[in-house]
């Protein structure tokens, strides 16, 4: 059984998301097809703490950059104040999201599992409307950046 057929019989047991909007937004089938998935809502959930866990890293590096990586000491250079403080609220949603689902890994539960899943996909669009704006900043600061080098090659 495939894990979309599973799923659709969690869904009629639960009231779920669609299993294709959470497909389109969290990439579920990227390792389902390999094997039989014996626990689809863990599975979907950690699919879901996957991506959001790159959001935090993301954000982190802008907040505090590595001083040992070029990419982020000039990120964090293309953020306001009002930014840092917006990054910083979104960061501590999803550190929470992503803890509630470390403790779902420690102590799984199918109902709280139902539950993280109802509440990020009813939560996804404003989280997806901020992470979208930062990767705007960082896209424009990059343009930026390569025109200010442009300007400063010699090439006498």
């Amino acid at each position: 059984m495939t894990l979309k057929e599973d799923y659709e019989k969690l869904k009629k047991q639960h009231k779920l998301p669609n299993y294709d909007d959470l497909d389109h937004e969290f990439e579920l089938l990227y390792i389902s097809r390999l094997e039989e998935i014996k626990f689809p809502l863990r599975f979907i959930r950690r699919r879901i703490t996957d991506k959001l866990s790159w959001f935090c890293n993301m954000l982190q590096n802008i907040l505090q950059p590595n001083p040992g990586s070029m990419i982020s000491l000039e990120e964090s250079k293309f953020f306001t104040d009002d930014d840092r403080k917006r990054i910083i609220i979104l960061l501590k949603e999803l550190m929470k999201i992503e803890r509630q689902s470390l403790i779902l890994e420690v102590n799984f539960n199918e109902k709280e599992d139902v539950e993280f899943i109802n509440h990020i996909y009813s939560e996804w669009n404003k989280i997806k409307k901020e992470t979208a704006y930062f990767s705007e900043v960082l896209k424009k600061g990059w343009k930026e950046e390569t025109k200010k080098s442009i300007k400063e090659q010699y090439f006498g």
